[in-house]
């Protein structure tokens, strides 16, 4: 299998970060930067973001149900532009300085067309 290697250059685009990792800490944190109107990329190298806190039933101390505090946070993140949710996919290298930086990302296949999905959950009984 045959995976796409991209190159993206914050030569030609100012104000853009990449986050690596999907978790709660890193959709915090791409929230928190295109609040500021920087764009981000969020980097995840499973199939979904949420992390381990979208497999916990509650949370501690409060014991709050973890996925009611963690959804509206997916939801905002995979509706906010400024925001490109790269799954399944993962940092090969980095170089340059800081303010003009080059990464290569590795995206694993998906077997699907994202243009067509319609979000009806069948991939997933066969994938991850």
């Amino acid at each position: 299998m045959n995976a796409d290697v991209q190159t993206a250059s914050t030569a030609d685009i100012s104000g853009v970060f990449m986050v690596v990792g999907g978790g709660v800490a890193g959709v915090q944190t791409a929230l928190d930067l295109t609040g500021l109107g920087y764009k981000v990329s969020l980097l995840e190298k499973s199939g979904a973001i949420g992390g381990v806190m979208a497999r916990l039933d509650k949370t501690f101390p409060t014991n709050d149900c973890s996925l009611c505090i963690l959804a509206p946070k997916l939801v905002e993140a995979g509706r906010d532009p400024n925001i490109q949710i790269l799954t399944r996919s993962e940092l090969i290298d980095l170089q340059g300085t800081p303010g003009r930086l080059t990464a290569r990302v590795k995206k694993q296949p998906r077997f699907i067309d994202g243009e067509t999905c319609t979000c009806c959950g069948q991939c997933t009984l066969y994938f991850e």
